[in-house]
């Protein structure tokens, strides 16, 4: 058995956060962790078929005290939506925005084969800000793949508030 290290740990925190609130009150969407996963599920835009691709990005390290080794990790997370259609997409991501803001459950993650094999709840991942952007290709909708042609990002800086020594 082994053990996530943080960067892992809060990246499938957010996905099992995400995956239990859409799963709970959306139908059709997704959430997968790498743009190859999500570029193999077949779009369809009559079904209402939608993606969140969740990506972790810069990581700054600030020392906590002048002299010290030890820091405190702010991570940038990226909550790429992948939607069938301009509402959808706009309903997506302020749902997203609403249940993520006041913050979500950080887990630490047990694996044994290859398989989640327990997690323990330890903090709290908060939202520190979120940059809401839809992306615009400035190329005819029609053209693009039609996993891109309803897209938005969400950039969040997020923090667990351990400090690392």
């Amino acid at each position: 058995m082994g053990s996530y290290r943080r960067t892992r740990n809060i990246e499938s925190s957010i996905i099992q956060f995400l995956e239990d609130n859409v799963n709970n009150n959306w139908g059709n969407v997704v959430v997968e962790k790498t743009f190859t996963r999500v570029y193999g599920i077949p779009f369809s835009e009559k079904e209402k078929t939608a993606c969140i691709c969740v990506r972790v990005g810069t990581t700054e390290h600030e020392n906590v005290e002048i002299g010290g080794n030890s820091t405190r990790r702010e991570v940038q997370v990226l909550l790429d939506i992948f939607a069938s259609n301009d509402g959808q997409r706009l309903d997506l991501k302020d749902y997203i925005i609403e249940k993520i803001k006041s913050g979500l459950p950080y887990y630490e993650y047990t694996v044994s084969n290859g398989q989640i094999a327990s997690k323990t709840q330890n903090g709290r991942i908060k939202v520190l800000d979120i940059d809401d952007s839809p992306l615009n290709f400035d190329v005819e909708k029609s053209s693009l793949d039609v996993h891109d042609r309803y897209r938005h990002l969400l950039t969040l800086t997020v923090r667990i508030g351990q400090v690392e020594i």
